[in-house]
C-alpha cells in the first residue's frame, strides 16, 4: 500500500484520462475477456467517439444514452459524451418497458448506444423498437457492429475544432444523471456535475489509497457505484478496470486469482455470494490487500472470512448517496472489524456535513438526527423537476439525506434509521411506494402495502402485503406474498 498523497481536482472528469495517457501511456487500463486498451489507446479511442459525437450534431447540454452492461464500451462512450460537454446516462437492460420508457422519455437522450446483443436478444432490434416509441433518439450506433466502425470513421472533426469542444466544457457542467427513486414513486434524475465526480473521487482515492489499483466492474451502468465508486476511482487513481457484463461469484473467484487483482470490491451481497461459492476456499486470493464495499452494513462475520481468505491488511467503505455524488464517510483503513461492521467512518473536512436534529438545532455526540452535506460536490438537482429539487434542500443548500445516525464518543458515525420508508436489498435502495405503485397495476390488486424483513443474503427484502378488489380496510396477514 503506498503513502498518503495528494489527488489533483481537474477541471472535466476526462482530464484524468488525459494525465494518464501523459505519464502512464502503456500501463493497461480498460480490460475485458481477451481484450486490453491501455491508457493511450483508451484517449486513442474516446477521441475518436468524441469526434464521432460533434460529427453527428451532439452539442454540449444534450443526453447521450447507453444501453448495455459493464464493458469497454461504457467507459468509452461515458467518457467520449461527457469530454465534450453532452450529459451521459446509462440504461439497464434489466429495465421492464415501463421502468425504460420512463427514464428515456424524461431524460430524452439525442443518441443512443447499444452493443450487438443485449441479455440474449438482438440489439439492432432493441435499438429499433426504443427509437420507435421515442421518436426525440435522432440516431443509433450499434456498438461491436460495422455500423460503429463507420460511424466512427466517418467523422471530419478537425483535432483543433475537438479540443476546442473540450475546453469549453465547464466544471460545474453536467456529466452524467443516475435515476433514483424516492418515497413518492417515479424514478428522478440526479444530474452529476464534473467538479462534483471529481471532488468526490479525488478525497475518495485519498482516504481509501485507491492509487493503482486492480479491480473488477461488474455493478449495473446505470448505477453511481459503477460510474463513481468503481471506474471513476479507479481511472483517477491509475489503476485498471476488469469488466465482467454479468456479476458471476465464480466468475469473479477466478479472475481475481488468474489476473493477480489486488482489489475485492462491491455491495456486501455480492462479497457474501462469493464467500458462500463452493470455489472460494480453492481459489487463491491473497494478491488481494483492500476488501471494499458499500451500499449496505457488512456483517462482521463475512467480513472476517474475507480478510482470512485473503490476508488483506486493509479495509474501506463510507456512508454516500447518488445525490451525494459519492461518499461523505470514510472508514480508516485497519479499523477493528467490529467497528467497520457497525460505523460508517468518519467525515472528511473538504466536504461539509452535519447531523440534524428534527427541532432544529445541530446534534452533539451521541445525539440522533438527519445526516445532511452541503457544497459544490452535491448534485446539482433532479433533472428537470425543480419542486423536488428545492424540497431536497434546505433554503440555505443542505441536502436532506433522509438517513438517521449518530456520532460516536470516537468520530465515526452509526446509521440508526432512515425517515423514509426506504431499505437497502443487496445494496440496492428499495422505496415501498415504488413497488406499490406497480403491484396497484395490476387490475386484481386494489391496493398494497410493501414492508422490508431480514434477509440473511440481502439483509434486507420487500414483502408485500395486497388485497384483490374489492377494497378492505383491515388487509389479512394471509394475503402476503415476497417482492424480492
Amino acid at each position: 500500500m503506498t503513502p498518503p498523497f495528494v489527488v489533483p481536482v481537474p477541471v472535466r472528469i476526462g482530464d484524468h484520462l488525459e494525465r494518464h495517457a501523459r505519464e502512464r501511456p502503456d500501463q493497461p487500463f480498460l480490460v475485458q475477456d481477451d481484450r486490453s486498451l491501455t491508457y493511450a489507446e483508451t484517449k486513442d479511442l474516446v477521441d475518436r467517439h468524441s469526434a464521432a459525437l460533434l460529427e453527428t450534431g451532439v452539442q454540449r447540454g444534450d443526453r447521450v444514452a447507453m444501453l448495455g452492461n459493464p464493458s469497454i464500451e461504457f467507459w468509452v462512450t461515458f467518457l467520449a459524451a461527457t469530454g465534450i460537454g453532452a450529459i451521459w446516462l446509462g440504461l439497464n437492460p434489466k429495465y421492464t418497458d415501463g421502468e425504460l420508457d420512463h427514464v428515456v422519455g424524461d431524460a430524452d437522450p439525442k443518441l443512443l448506444f447499444v452493443p450487438t446483443e443485449v441479455d440474449g436478444a438482438d440489439g439492432a432490434s432493441v435499438a429499433h423498437e426504443l427509437l420507435e416509441r421515442h421518436p426525440g433518439i435522432e440516431r443509433s450506433v450499434l456498438l461491436g457492429a460495422l455500423e460503429h466502425e463507420q460511424w466512427l470513421d466517418a467523422a471530419s472533426v478537425s483535432e483543433d475544432e475537438l479540443r476546442a469542444a473540450v475546453a469549453a466544457v465547464d466544471t460545474m457542467d453536467p456529466a452524467f444523471l443516475v435515476y433514483t427513486s424516492g418515497s413518492t414513486g417515479r424514478p428522478k434524475g440526479a444530474l452529476i456535475t464534473h467538479r462534483g465526480s471529481n471532488v468526490c473521487n479525488s478525497i475518495a482515492v485519498e482516504r481509501k489509497h485507491l492509487r493503482d489499483r486492480r479491480m473488477i466492474c461488474n455493478l449495473p451502468i446505470n448505477h453511481v457505484g459503477a460510474i463513481g465508486d468503481i471506474a471513476g476511482r479507479v481511472m483517477t487513481g491509475g489503476g485498471t478496470l476488469h469488466f465482467q457484463e454479468r456479476f458471476s461469484p465464480a466468475d469473479m473467484l477466478a479472475t481475481i486469482e488468474a489476473e493477480r487483482l489486488n482489489t475485492i470490491a462491491g455491495v456486501p451481497t455480492m462479497l457474501q455470494m462469493c464467500a458462500e461459492h463452493p470455489d472460494f476456499a480453492s481459489r487463491d486470493l491473497t494478491s488481494v490487500d483492500l476488501v471494499a464495499w458499500g451500499g449496505a452494513a457488512m456483517p462482521a462475520e463475512l467480513l472476517q472470512r474475507l480478510l482470512d481468505a485473503t490476508g488483506a491488511p486493509y479495509c474501506t467503505m463510507g456512508y454516500g448517496m447518488t445525490e451525494l455524488t459519492g461518499g461523505v464517510t470514510y472508514s480508516g483503513l485497519t479499523d477493528p472489524v467490529e467497528v467497520l461492521a457497525t460505523t460508517i467512518g468518519t467525515g472528511d473536512p473538504r466536504q461539509d456535513m452535519r447531523v440534524m436534529h428534527p427541532d432544529g438545532h445541530v446534534c452533539a455526540p451521541g445525539e440522533a438526527g438527519e445526516i445532511q452535506a452541503r457544497g459544490d460536490w452535491l448534485m446539482a438537482g433532479y433533472w428537470r423537476n425543480p419542486d423536488a429539487t428545492a424540497a431536497a434542500f434546505t433554503d440555505d443548500g443542505w441536502f436532506h439525506t433522509g438517513d438517521l445516525a449518530v456520532e460516536l464518543e470516537d468520530g465515526n458515525y452509526r446509521i440508526v434509521g432512515r425517515m423514509s420508508e426506504m431499505f437497502k436489498s443487496g445494496g440496492y435502495n428499495v422505496y415501498p411506494r415504488e413497488v406499490e405503485l406497480a403491484l396497484e397495476e395490476h387490475p386484481s390488486v386494489s391496493m398494497a402495502a410493501v414492508v422490508s424483513v431480514p434477509d440473511p443474503t440481502c439483509q434486507e427484502v420487500g414483502v408485500a402485503y395486497g388485497h384483490p378488489l374489492p377494497v378492505w380496510n383491515v388487509i389479512p396477514p394471509a394475503d402476503v406474498f415476497r417482492v424480492f
